[in-house]
């Protein structure tokens, strides 16, 4: 397969690249800024790119996709010409669902928390020896196998490219997905909260018919999201366990007793909550989840 991504310097689009590249796929890709350290990262996976801007001549007839980057603007000339030619065009969130289509996607969204639950469910996967594929949203951050059954996605809630304006976290349709908390912020992609909620509400409704949502039930958006949503899901709610703060040291109230956590605060441990949920659905029981997780910093 040949593959051209035209904005290959975001982040996400590097990281798919390279998983293709692995994969033994032809990719190629181009932009007109690339920051240092990605620049180092693509040099050594061997990606071929365009390090003076845009060309036309770098799309043809003989590509089978085209990945389109968030940022790229709708007048780009490899965009122009990729239209010109019929290609198939898309985002990359559309992309990686392709890829994983076979795999029991697991999407965890929200505004604040999201990249640090990922965290937690997946240094808790590795502790326990469960090796699963990931798509995060930092530098050497996606890991695509044929093998692993599973895939761990950080849900963005930015619109997925110039054409198509459908947040990312949409184009996922998760099996097993959490949502952790919904905060507008003035000046983002959307107008208002109403707008901005509305979207998490369309991403609960695209988890796949029979699958899960795990949810913060003590945020109160996210509560009213959830409950009223028909998609006839799993609904699995989750609260601030139960601790004790002795001498700056917190202890966690478990079936086993009190165990020692290297985190602290109500928000991290809210967050803990959820992944658990989480974690319990990809087969890793509680025990050794919290065993994991008295090793998480």
């Amino acid at each position: 397969m040949q593959v051209h991504f035209i904005g290959i310097g975001e982040v996400n689009m590097c990281n798919l690249a390279i998983a293709l590249r692995k994969k033994g796929e032809k990719v190629t890709g181009s932009d007109a800024v690339f920051d240092e350290s990605l620049n180092a990262i693509m040099q050594e996976q061997g990606l071929e790119y365009n390090e003076t801007g845009w060309s036309s001549d770098k799309i043809n007839d003989r590509l089978d996709a085209v990945i389109l980057g968030a940022s790229i603007k709708k007048d780009n000339p490899e965009l122009a010409k990729a239209q010109e030619l019929g290609l198939r065009i898309f985002s990359c969130p559309e992309f990686l669902y392709e890829q994983s289509k076979y795999k029991t996607r697991v999407v965890v969204a929200g505004s604040k928390q999201k990249k640090t639950i990922a965290s937690m469910i997946l240094h808790v996967l590795e502790y326990n020896d469960v090796e699963v594929d990931y798509a995060l949203s930092v530098q050497n951050g996606l890991q695509l196998t044929e093998e692993n059954d599973f895939i761990v996605i950080e849900g963005i809630d930015h619109p997925s490219s110039v054409i198509d304006n459908t947040p990312q976290f949409q184009k996922h349709r998760p099996n097993i997905a959490l949502l952790s908390d919904i905060e507008f912020e003035e000046g983002s992609f959307y107008t208002d909260f109403e707008t901005y909620a509305k979207q998490y509400s369309i991403f609960v409704d695209s988890i796949v018919k029979g699958g899960s949502i795990t949810y913060n039930d003590e945020d109160m958006e996210v509560r009213k999201l959830v409950e009223s949503s028909e998609n006839p899901i799993r609904k699995f709610p989750y609260v601030t366990p139960e601790y004790q703060e002795v001498d700056g040291e917190v202890f966690l109230e478990t079936p086993d007793g009190e165990m020692p956590l290297e985190i602290s605060g109500e928000t991290n441990l809210r967050n803990m909550a959820g992944a658990k949920w989480i974690c319990q659905q990809m087969g890793v029981d509680e025990v050794e989840f919290y065993e994991a997780m008295a090793t998480f910093k």
